[in-house]
């Protein structure tokens, strides 16, 4: 088969079809095409799926009843083959309101074996299969009708060769004895998506917030949450709303006024206008919090003891990964180690669960213990 070799799905009865046959497998291939440029969703314009015999291009703005896809994504018998997923994920929320069980991500299942973290899928294709593929309608326009001959070309690619990918994988995840890595990592993806965190942590997404003191912190979570509010119910980008930076400005100085609101740096005349009152109102409901009831404080990784501590737990990581010869950052990156070494309940952190908690907590937790013996002392 080749990538020319698909079968355009856009009628209800074809799409009701091709989910019957699909059932049939034990896995299918499953990828997406969308756009996500001036909006905060994603825009589906394209379903692509392989189930060993066919590819199916499935078009979502041809079709009107799209129930039988979640039939396929729901089935337990057959396993959703994806490659880094989580952007996919958001394709599924909103065209579908689920998400595809079981599922197989091929870029996590990589790092697992121990090639590379974050693999694109034409590298991994070229590693595992020696094919090379063309990535060159990427970023076209996939939500112009006619889809181009390349378009569909490089959306069949997509999914032709994951199922040949993912065998190569599971064959040797059964032979490195980590399946159950894989199957913890997947389950985390797909309760992720279902259960995203609420509005009022997205002010600890911020790079640089934990330079604020508490009461500004304090402002910096209720604006944040109202800006997750206005860009979802605008469908606009975050920044679109406001940027970060301008989020922070307002945390330090919270301006009570709207003339001191148009003195914040680099803050629009028109955002003043649109959002102003907003602003002010989310700005006003932090400044009515007890202090009590503030955000805990960021991370001090500007502290010597803490710089410390970071250092040490990095290299046990490092020496960890090195010698399961899988990717560091698979096993836990900086913010991972931050949120283990501050958090007051590091078994609800990602080192503190599953497969990396057996492997890392031996070595984690000497030196956690050493840096928060004196506050305990």
């Amino acid at each position: 088969m080749n990538n020319t070799d698909f079968v355009f799905i856009d009628t209800d009865s074809a799409l009701a079809e091709m989910v019957t046959a699909c059932l049939e497998q034990p896995a299918i291939a499953l990828d997406t095409e969308f756009i996500r440029t001036d909006t905060f969703y994603p825009k589906p314009a394209l379903l692509q799926i392989y189930d060993r015999r066919k590819i199916y291009l499935v078009d979502p703005l041809k079709i009107n009843d799209l129930e039988p896809l979640k039939n396929l994504f729901n089935s337990p018998t057959t396993v959703k083959v994806m490659h880094s997923c989580s952007e996919d994920m958001d394709v599924f929320s909103r065209m579908l309101g689920c998400y595809p069980k079981p599922l197989m991500d091929t870029q996590v299942a990589a790092s697992i074996i121990g090639m590379d973290f974050s693999m694109s899928y034409q590298r991994l294709v070229e590693s595992i299969l020696d094919k090379q593929l063309d990535k060159a309608e990427t970023r076209s326009d996939w939500l112009q009708r006619p889809l181009t001959d390349k378009q569909l070309a490089y959306a069949a690619d997509d999914v032709l060769w994951l199922l040949d990918v993912h065998d190569h994988l599971v064959e040797q995840l059964n032979v490195l004895g980590r399946e159950p890595w894989m199957a913890e990592e997947c389950d985390g993806l797909i309760a992720r998506a279902e259960h995203p965190i609420p509005f009022d942590q997205y002010y600890l997404k911020i790079k640089a917030a934990w330079r604020l003191d508490a009461q500004s912190l304090n402002s910096l979570r209720s604006l944040c949450a109202w800006r997750e509010e206005v860009a979802r119910a605008e469908d606009v980008p975050r920044s679109r709303v406001v940027t970060d930076a301008i989020l922070l400005e307002l945390s330090r100085q919270r301006p009570d006024n709207k003339i001191a609101l148009s003195e914040i740096p680099e803050i629009r005349y028109g955002t003043v206008r649109t959002h102003g009152d907003a602003m002010l109102a989310a700005i006003a409901a932090a400044e009515a919090v007890a202090s009590e009831n503030y955000p805990p404080a960021m991370l001090p990784t500007g502290n010597l003891e803490a710089r410390t501590a970071l250092k040490s737990m990095k290299q046990a990581v490092d020496n960890a990964a090195k010698n399961l010869k899988i990717p560091e950052a698979l096993l836990g990156r900086r913010r991972d180690l931050e949120a283990y070494l501050f958090a007051t309940d590091s078994a609800s952190q990602l080192l503190g669960q599953g497969w990396r908690a057996r492997i890392l907590a031996p070595v984690l937790d000497p030196i956690v213990s050493i840096y928060q013996a004196p506050s305990k002392s």
